[in-house]
């Protein structure tokens, strides 16, 4: 058995869907279910139904899918406790989603370097789902993503604490016209169509934003014109005035505060996020004696939104 092969498994597992996990992987779409088809054949029983769209975990897939991100950080365990990690930088191995990248990971890591001295990181930056398997794979030491009640994290909480860091809203925004009014507003969704820049459904946003509007009362009208898994691209757009974007409040603040965006909807058109980090507890000490505890004791600065 092939250790890709159980990270091919944990990709697809976490997006549904062979085209975007084959994309994640960097590989053709009939090599990726080539090998899911390998892992199959090795453990001996279908693990996922692709009778289903999306395709989904079968009862075994859902059973194996534990003890796969076991085996995964094990291996990865056992190449670290050997000294790879000693021909290579040193740093703190962060992954941050890139929503997070501007917003908030440079004075969190201001903060943490101020309060352990010599502290050095190795950044990271993608989507959540690959944080995720990163972390789980044992590729990463610590995550920094948003957080929803609305799209669950599958990431085992006994091997990889998590500690809140702050808290935040994903809200609708666009362009406003020359009076400083909004150039598009969701209450019109029923009289004319409106544009907006969206994410794929299977992102983090992207959930979020399907739930959003899949439980709207009324049956908003909505052209959908572009979409980027990217919330950066969408904020460009935004700012272009091609639509409307739902964005983290705290990567838009100061374009709200100057009036290059404004708020495309009311606050029942928001959705409250939190911003968390998880670690990797065991591989984080053997790095850095006393890491998380530290961090921990830095629970006190909330990163809230204003």
């Amino acid at each position: 058995m092939d250790i890709e092969w159980l990270e091919d498994f944990l990709v697809l597992s976490d997006l549904s869907s062979f085209t975007r996990a084959a994309q994640a992987r960097n590989v053709t779409q009939s090599a990726f279910s080539r090998r899911i088809r390998s892992l199959e054949d090795w453990i001996g029983i279908p693990l996922i139904d692709r009778d289903t769209i999306p395709p989904r975990l079968t009862m075994a897939g859902h059973l194996f899918r534990d003890s796969a991100r076991e085996m995964v950080r094990q291996l990865q365990d056992t190449r670290l406790a050997l000294g790879h990690r000693s021909r290579v930088f040193s740093g703190i191995k962060l992954f941050v989603a890139h929503s997070l990248v501007e917003s908030v990971m440079p004075a969190w890591i201001g903060k943490v370097r101020a309060q352990i001295s010599g502290l050095k990181f190795d950044v990271q930056t993608g989507e959540t789902y690959e944080g995720t398997i990163a972390l789980s794979g044992g590729r990463c030491d610590l995550l920094m993503v948003y957080q929803s009640s609305v799209v669950p994290m599958s990431i085992d909480d006994r091997t990889c604490p998590s500690i809140q860091l702050g808290e935040d809203r994903l809200v609708p925004v666009c362009r406003p016209d020359a009076d400083g009014a909004p150039q598009y507003l969701l209450l019109e969704s029923r009289v004319r169509q409106l544009p907006i820049l969206c994410y794929p459904p299977e992102t983090f946003f992207g959930r979020i934003c399907n739930a959003l509007i899949r439980f709207r009362p009324s049956d908003p009208s909505f052209n959908f014109v572009v979409q980027s898994p990217a919330p950066e691209v969408l904020h460009a757009l935004a700012l272009d005035g091609a639509g409307i974007a739902w964005l983290p409040q705290r990567s838009v603040q100061r374009d709200l505060a100057a009036g290059r965006l404004t708020f495309a909807g009311s606050a029942e058109w928001n959705a409250s996020i939190d911003i968390r980090l998880y670690a990797q507890q065991e591989r984080a000490r053997l790095l850095h004696a006393n890491l998380w505890e530290n961090i921990r004791d830095m629970q006190e600065v909330n990163l809230a939104v204003g």
